[in-house]
């Protein structure tokens, strides 16, 4: 596992900026403590909640 976080780590530029097919996602760290997964769930609410104005 090591040895393909360094293979990542000498390719990338930044390994807190990544493409996931046409999004950019930056990744930085913060002090209110929320976990990755409980923000993505916030971001997927927000669009499913304008997706569904949208119609």
């Amino acid at each position: 596992m090591q040895e393909k976080i360094m293979e990542y780590l000498k390719k990338t530029e930044n390994p807190y900026m990544l493409k996931i097919g046409d999004m950019v996602v930056n990744i930085e760290y913060s002090e209110n403590c929320k976990k990755i997964n409980e923000c993505i769930r916030n971001i997927l609410k927000q669009k499913r909640g304008r997706e569904l104005k949208e119609e």
